[in-house]
C-alpha cells in the first residue's frame, strides 16, 4: 500500500472529514466553503466562523491533496475529487498494522489492542463464541459462500432465539440463498461495496463480522506466491477498541442510529439492496 493510500486512511477515520465527503457527494455543483461549513456547524455565527477557518487551513488541503476532494482555493469552492472514499485499501493487513500499531496487538484483544487469527477453524470457533455471547444483533458480510459452514447454523439459530437480530450481507447468490433457507428470520442485503470484490491489489477481505456493535472480526485471504490461501482475521474487542472505532466508523454513523430493519435504514446505507 503507498503513502497516499495510508494517509486517505488516517484522513478517513475523521468524522468531519467523512461530513465534508459525504456533503459533497450529495451535492452536484459542489460547495462554497461557507455553504460546507454550514452543514458541519451550528447556526452560532462565532462557530461558523471557527469552521470555516478550519476547513481553509486544516481538513480542505489535506483532502485535496490525496484528491478527495478538489479545492479551488482562490474561488473557496469545494467539488468532488478524482479519488473516491473506497479507493484506499483499508482492508489491507499490513495497513492496518502500521495504523494501529501504537495500541499493540496480541493473539486476544483488550479494549487497547487489536488480535489476530489464523486459519478457517480459528476464525469458525471465534466466531460460534460470538454467536453464543450475543446480546443484541450480529451483523455479517460474506464476499462469498465459500466460507459458509452447516457447522455454525445452530449457532446463529440459537441467538435469533434468544432474540439477537441477525443481518446478513453478501453479492454472492449461493451465499443469499443459504441464509434464506437455513436462517429465515435474518435481514439478508446485496452490498455495494466494491472493496469486498474487486481490490485485486490488495488482500482480499473474506468476511466481516459485527457483534452488538463492540466487537469487530474481519476476515481477509493471505496469498502466497504459489498462489495458496490462508485466512487471517483480526479481532477487536470492545466499543473503544481501535479496530471497533474504525470498522464503525467506516461502515457509517447510521449504524447507530438507524433501525437495521427499515427499508429507510437499508437505502442509506453504503451498501444497496
Amino acid at each position: 500500500m503507498g503513502s497516499e493510500d495510508e494517509e486517505i486512511i488516517r484522513l478517513l477515520a475523521d468524522t468531519i472529514n467523512r461530513e465534508i465527503l459525504t456533503a459533497l457527494n450529495e451535492s452536484h455543483r459542489g460547495l462554497s466553503v461557507t455553504e460546507l461549513a454550514e452543514h458541519l456547524a451550528s447556526a452560532d455565527e462565532t462557530t461558523l466562523e471557527r469552521t470555516i477557518v478550519s476547513l481553509h487551513h486544516e481538513y480542505l488541503p489535506r483532502l485535496d491533496e490525496v484528491g478527495l476532494v478538489a479545492y479551488d482555493h482562490d474561488e473557496n469552492h469545494v467539488t468532488t475529487g478524482r479519488r473516491s472514499a473506497d479507493d484506499a485499501g483499508w482492508m489491507d493487513v499490513e495497513a492496518f498494522d502500521e495504523l494501529l500499531s501504537q495500541f499493540g496487538t496480541g493473539r486476544r484483544p483488550d479494549e487497547r489492542t487489536v488480535g489476530r487469527l489464523e486459519g478457517c477453524e480459528a476464525m469458525y470457533d471465534y466466531c460460534r463464541e460470538l454467536a453464543d455471547s450475543a446480546d443484541d444483533e450480529l451483523f455479517l458480510i460474506y464476499a462469498s459462500d465459500e466460507l459458509l459452514d452447516e457447522a455454525c447454523v445452530p449457532y446463529a439459530e440459537n441467538a435469533i432465539d434468544r432474540g439477537v437480530e441477525l443481518h446478513a450481507g453478501t453479492k454472492n447468490h449461493a451465499a443469499r440463498e443459504f441464509f434464506r433457507e437455513r436462517l429465515p428470520e435474518a435481514t439478508i442485503w446485496e452490498p455495494q461495496m466494491d472493496w469486498m470484490y474487486e481490490r485485486a491489489n490488495y488482500p482480499k477481505v473474506s468476511r466481516l463480522v459485527v457483534a452488538d456493535r463492540e466487537t469487530v472480526v474481519v476476515g481477509l485471504w493471505d496469498e502466497d506466491a504459489t498462489g495458496s490461501r490462508t485466512e487471517v482475521a483480526m479481532i477487536g474487542e470492545g466499543q473503544t477498541n481501535p479496530l471497533v472505532v474504525l470498522t464503525r466508523e467506516l461502515l457509517g454513523a447510521r449504524l447507530d442510529h438507524l433501525d437495521y430493519q427499515s427499508d429507510e435504514f437499508l437505502g442509506d446505507l453504503p451498501f444497496e439492496t
